[in-house]
């Protein structure tokens, strides 16, 4: 009975909230506890904010996930767990959520009562309209950076919310390829609406633009001269070939046949990736810390 609970919250797809942190490793307050407690407290609360918005979009697509190959066996669809009883979780996990942001501060409050906005309308309309549904996808993740920036109150670079949005894109598009794949090559009627109005041939175009953008957007913000003058060295340019080897990574995983395009399935699964996101990582911090501490 556990694991159908846990399976609802979908913890896995928490990865995606660490974008939160962000503001807090390029704003250098990665090392400042107060900080830091209100990145964790804002992670926490976005991480069953999601929680509240997959219940809730379970519920609206139990008819559909139950003609899906994979979304069948999730415990909403597969009768595992009640509607009665994953509203309760679900309105649990928003008090939850809603507490924790407004210990924060206001704002960011706000941020994610607009995140859960933004999420049922897409569950509701705009999951079926071709390219908004995959741009409100990178909304989500944009909303994610904002909410992680105000609540340590520190401003952000359009570069890295254009990258944000860009590399956003890709995931989204790559996702929806691999959706397409899954339900063509399974003996189940397609029953995603919005997948018929794609091709693979635009999905391709797609995918390889805003790869593109992506490494063009991250190059820039590493070069600016406002970003080298707040971290006060230009060796972030240094980082740009680990983003251009985990693009292409993901795009290798993405083309083979055994993947569904799923970002969470792909990072949590492929050893080069969580390697290159780690590297990258630590890469930075010591690039943007250890300049102030030699």
């Amino acid at each position: 009975m556990l694991p159908n609970y846990v399976h609802l919250l979908r913890p896995k797809h928490w990865i995606k909230n660490l974008f939160v942190f962000a503001a807090l490793i390029f704003s250098l307050n990665l090392f400042i506890i107060e900080k830091l407690n209100a990145s964790l407290q804002t992670f926490f609360a976005f991480c069953l904010a999601s929680s509240f918005v997959y219940i809730i979009n379970d519920i609206i697509d139990i008819e559909q996930d139950r003609k899906h190959p994979k979304k069948r066996n999730r415990p909403i669809a597969s009768g595992k767990i009640s509607i009665k009883n994953a509203i309760t979780i679900s309105i649990v996990c928003l008090i939850i959520s809603m507490t924790l942001a407004y210990f924060v501060n206001l704002t960011t409050l706000i941020i994610i009562t607009v995140y859960i906005f933004v999420n049922i309308f897409y569950s509701i309309k705009i999951k079926n309209v071709v390219i908004l549904d995959v741009m409100f996808i990178a909304l989500g993740f944009i909303l994610r950076m904002i909410a992680g920036a105000t609540a340590i109150e520190v401003n952000f670079s359009n570069w890295i919310l254009l990258t944000t949005f860009c590399i956003s894109l890709f995931l989204g598009f790559g996702k929806r390829r691999g959706e397409i794949l899954l339900a063509n090559n399974s003996t189940q009627k397609n029953t995603r609406f919005v997948l018929k109005q794609y091709s693979m041939q635009f999905l391709d175009f797609m995918i390889l633009s805003s790869v593109t953008l992506t490494i063009i957007s991250y190059a820039l913000y590493a070069i600016d001269s406002e970003v080298v003058k707040r971290f006060g060295t230009d060796k972030l340019i240094y980082t740009v070939p680990l983003v251009i080897y985990g693009m292409f990574r993901y795009l290798y995983v993405i083309y083979r046949s055994d993947s569904n395009g799923d970002p969470t399935e792909v990072v949590l699964k492929d050893k080069s990736i969580i390697s290159v996101v780690l590297l990258w990582t630590l890469l930075v911090i010591c690039l943007i810390y250890g300049v102030r501490l030699f």
